[in-house]
C-alpha cells in the first residue's frame, strides 16, 4: 500500500507544478495590429482660372456731320457798286441814250458766284447794277455790264428792228443768234457762259470801249476789230442832231 500512495502524491506534485507553470507561462495575449499612420495625400491645390477678357468691340470713330455754311448776312451798302459810276459816264459820255444817272443796287454777298451783274432796267429806264462787295473793279468788267445795258437801251429804242441779229450779222457768226442760244442752254458754267449771245454782244462791247483787247467769249474765229466794232454800236443808236 506504501508504493501506491506515493505514487498518487507524485502524480498530485506534477500536476500542481503544471498548473503552476501552466498559471505562470500563459501566453501573451494577442495585442491588436497598430492601424498604420495615413500618409496625408497631398492635394492640389487648384488656382481658379481667370476668365479671360472678353474682347473690348473696336472704338467707330463718330463723323460729326458737316455743319452748314452760315449764311452771310446781305450788304446793305452799294460801296462796290459805287466803282461803276466812273464807268457809266464815260460810256453815256459817247453813247447818250444812257440816262442820266443808272440804279446801283446793295452790293452782292463775298462769296457770291460772280463780279459784277447788270439787272435790267428799271421803270424809269435806268440801268440796274450791282457789285461783289469785295471785288475791284476793272474797265473790262465795268464796260461789260454797260454793253448789257446798251443793248437793252438799243433795242427798246430800235422797236421792232432786232439789234442781236444786227450784231450777229456784222460779226459774221455763223448760224443765228438764235440758234447759238439754243446750243449755249444745254451747257453749264463757262461752257454755256461762253456762247451766250448776249456775253458776246457784252464782251464786244468792252473791247470796243477799251479800244482793244480779247473777248472770252466764243468768236468763231473771226477776230474783233475794236474801232469798227465802236462803229457798228454808235450806228445803232445815232445821236440826236
Amino acid at each position: 500500500m506504501k508504493l501506491a500512495g506515493g505514487v498518487a502524491i507524485s502524480v498530485v506534485l506534477v500536476i500542481g507544478v503544471g498548473l503552476a507553470l501552466a498559471a505562470r507561462e500563459r501566453p501573451p495575449e494577442a495585442l491588436p495590429s497598430p492601424s498604420p499612420t495615413p500618409v496625408p495625400t497631398a492635394t492640389a491645390t487648384l488656382t481658379p482660372e481667370t476668365p479671360s477678357p472678353s474682347p473690348s468691340p473696336t472704338p467707330v470713330a463718330t463723323v460729326a456731320p458737316t455743319p452748314a455754311p452760315t449764311q452771310r448776312p446781305r450788304p446793305t451798302t452799294n460801296v462796290a457798286g459805287q466803282q461803276l459810276i466812273s464807268y457809266y459816264f464815260m460810256t453815256r459820255a459817247q453813247f447818250s441814250i444812257f440816262p442820266p444817272t443808272p440804279q446801283i443796287d446793295f452790293d452782292e454777298p463775298a462769296d457770291e458766284n460772280g463780279d459784277a451783274w447788270y439787272r435790267g432796267l428799271n421803270a424809269a429806264g435806268q440801268p440796274i447794277f450791282t457789285v461783289r462787295e469785295d471785288y475791284v473793279m476793272t474797265p473790262s468788267t465795268a464796260f461789260h455790264e454797260m454793253g448789257h445795258a446798251y443793248q437793252d437801251l438799243a433795242q427798246r429804242k430800235s422797236a421792232g428792228a432786232d439789234v442781236m441779229t444786227k450784231f450777229w450779222t456784222y460779226r459774221v457768226f455763223p448760224a443765228t443768234w438764235q440758234d447759238a442760244l439754243t446750243e449755249a442752254n444745254l451747257q453749264t458754267g463757262m461752257a454755256q457762259w461762253v456762247k451766250l449771245p448776249g456775253e458776246s454782244w457784252a464782251e464786244s462791247f468792252s473791247v470796243a470801249m477799251i479800244g482793244g483787247g480779247h473777248e472770252k467769249t466764243l468768236d468763231y474765229g473771226r477776230t474783233i476789230n475794236p474801232v469798227g466794232m465802236k462803229a457798228f454800236f454808235v450806228s445803232l443808236v445815232p445821236a440826236a442832231p
